[in-house]
């Protein structure tokens, strides 16, 4: 795998961080909600001064995420595999592949799979959020 060089913003350093990221080559991590798994794509600790991060997620069936916000950042929604719904700020947004959502900082959203298979999505955040709340679902 090819690696660049690239610049810490904060202190200025040069580090070689891989920019190539496969999702059959990382681990899926199952959360604590049953159903409902998770693979760290990249964020800042992978790719120092990142200002994105990624991660892609699956529900089973009738599976649903909390509601909850992120207070500075936006998190963007690709559809991949199944049927799938935001509701953000009280209004249901449908998605599926090939379909994005864009959820605004501040915005009380919840995801849930409402198709009969498997759910699958990216997500992506801007600025880069740490994930390291997904690693410790290894633990």
């Amino acid at each position: 795998m090819m690696k660049m060089k690239i610049e810490k913003i904060e202190k200025g350093d040069t580090v070689m961080a891989d920019l190539r990221f496969a999702k059959d080559e990382t681990q899926e991590l199952a959360s604590p909600v049953p159903g409902r798994y998770a693979r760290v794509m990249f964020d800042q600790k992978m790719i120092p001064g990142a200002q994105c991060s990624m991660g892609i997620m699956r529900f089973e069936p009738e599976v649903e995420a909390q509601a909850h916000f992120h207070d500075t950042e936006v998190e963007v929604y690709f559809g991949l595999q199944g049927e799938g719904e935001v509701t953000i700020d009280g209004q249901p947004y449908r998605f599926g592949p090939g379909v994005a959502v864009y959820v605004p900082p501040k915005s009380l959203h919840q995801t849930r799979n409402v198709g009969d298979g498997v759910l699958e999505f990216a997500c992506f955040f801007a600025p880069a959020v740490s994930l390291d709340f997904m690693r410790e679902w290894a633990k």
